[in-house]
C-alpha cells in the first residue's frame, strides 16, 4: 500500500495548497465552502485510490474498480449538491465549483501513483 500512503501524502499537499488559493479569492461568506469541498473530495479519492491499488494487476477488476469510483465520485457530487440545496448551510455554487475541482484535481493525480512498482512485502 506504498502507492496509496504516497497518493494520501501528495493529495493531500496539493488539496491544502490548492483550498489555500481558493480562499485568498473567494468571498469571507464562501470560505466554509471550499473548506468542506476539499474535505469531502480529499476523503472519496482516498477511497476510491484505495479500490484502484486493489484492482489494478486485474484488467477486468481494474475497469470495474476504475467504474466503481466513477459512480462514488458522482453520487459524492449529487448527495453534496442535494445537502447544499436543501439546507443552504454552504454557498452552492462555491460549494459545489470547489469539489468538483478538487475530485478533478485529484483524479489527474491517481496516474501518476498507479504507475507506481507493485509494493514488495
Amino acid at each position: 500500500m506504498k502507492a496509496w500512503r504516497e497518493y494520501a501524502v501528495a493529495g493531500f499537499v496539493l488539496t491544502l495548497v490548492s483550498a489555500g488559493v481558493l480562499l485568498l479569492v473567494v468571498a469571507p461568506s464562501s470560505r466554509g465552502a471550499v473548506m468542506f469541498a476539499a474535505a469531502v473530495s480529499y476523503a472519496v479519492q482516498l477511497v476510491a485510490f484505495a479500490i484502484l491499488v486493489k484492482v489494478r494487476d486485474n484488467a477486468q477488476l481494474f475497469m470495474l474498480g476504475w467504474a466503481g469510483g466513477m459512480v462514488l465520485r458522482f453520487a459524492t457530487v449529487g448527495v453534496v449538491a442535494l445537502i447544499v440545496t436543501r439546507t443552504g448551510m454552504f454557498p452552492r455554487r462555491t460549494a459545489l465549483l470547489s469539489l468538483i475541482g478538487f475530485v478533478f484535481m485529484l483524479t489527474l493525480l491517481e496516474s501518476v501513483f498507479l504507475r507506481r512498482v507493485r509494493d514488495t512485502p
